[in-house]
């Protein structure tokens, strides 16, 4: 399989660290605007292939003719958000950004399975949908699933069980407007109910609406190394066929059309092969539909 990467910062060059040891790849490009990142990331990234003794080709270049023949384009490019700025202001900005790489890519790769790890990447997803340049079920976005992994982190730390004991599901926005699923939550089999009152799980549901804030905190700089390990699984999707919390354009699943939104789904080369059908309660509908109406993909109030 080979992959192009779109920005070598922390979580371009997180991910491809994580394609090499994962051996899920026989060739990576790493394409970024910054020629001296680019030529200390392939030291740094061919060292390790050499480290672990690999056979997996890397090219680190500003030149889009290298992408050639790629199976997956990850768009990891951007500014990220600073402190004061609105989410319209981002998304203008990322979106030109995303908008001139898919075009250069367009050049070389036709309809690759495009995804996009750049917030705001539900917005950012209409984008590349209302420009045309691929095929609606072959674009999607990694978010969900970082939220997922936070949800089920914070539900492993309250109880004090393994990550592994924690089945989640999670559907929505990738902001505060996200719907933790509830009802389908479990831990050993039983439902959350089971182990957390109301006011319980929404201060655990508040905890994992903040987990990216909480790294920014102490970091001084957006989450890299769960995104990009999150992406990982989002690969690796594709081999096993389970269904994930992904940003996907919608044909009308959850009343929802020609719309990006976090649902459940699999992935395959060929793009968005089946949604997950799931009953919701009447409170989780309740907040998917506020918040549809909110970013207008419905009438009604804000």
């Amino acid at each position: 399989m080979k992959i192009t990467i779109i920005g070598a910062g922390n979580i371009g060059s997180s991910l491809s660290y994580a394609l090499i040891l994962r051996e899920l790849v026989s060739q990576i490009v790493l394409i970024d605007i910054n020629e001296e990142l680019l030529i200390a990331k392939e030291l740094e990234l061919t060292q390790s292939i050499a480290a672990l003794n690999l056979n997996i080709d890397l090219i680190c270049t500003q030149d889009y003719k290298y992408t050639q023949n790629s199976d997956i384009v990850v768009f990891s490019a951007g500014f990220v958000r600073k402190d004061g700025q609105s989410r319209e202001e981002l998304l203008k900005l990322n979106a030109s950004i995303l908008l001139d790489c898919a075009k250069k890519i367009k050049e070389f790769i036709p309809d690759p399975l495009f995804i996009i790890l750049t917030n705001p990447v539900d917005f950012l997803l209409n984008t590349l949908y209302e420009s045309k340049l691929f095929s609606p079920k072959k674009i999607v976005a990694m978010a969900g699933i970082l939220d997922n992994a936070r949800f089920k982190y914070e539900i492993a730390k309250k109880l004090n069980v393994k990550v592994s004991r924690v089945d989640t599901r999670l559907i929505g926005f990738h902001n505060d407007d996200m719907v933790l699923v509830k009802s389908h939550t479990k831990v050993n089999n039983k439902n959350i109910d089971d182990f957390l009152n109301e006011e319980e799980f929404e201060d655990l549901e508040n905890e994992v609406k903040t987990g990216g804030a909480k790294v920014i905190k102490y970091l001084k700089n957006s989450a890299y190394l769960a995104p990009a390990s999150a992406c990982i699984r989002m690969i690796e999707s594709i081999r096993s066929g389970e269904f994930l919390p992904m940003s996907i354009i919608l044909q009308g699943d959850f009343g929802v059309k020609n719309k990006a939104l976090g649902v459940m789904a699999r992935l395959g080369l060929e793009g968005v092969i089946e949604i997950m059908k799931m009953e919701l309660s009447a409170q989780e509908k309740e907040k998917l539909e506020q918040s549809l109406i909110k970013y207008q993909y419905k009438g009604g109030k804000e």
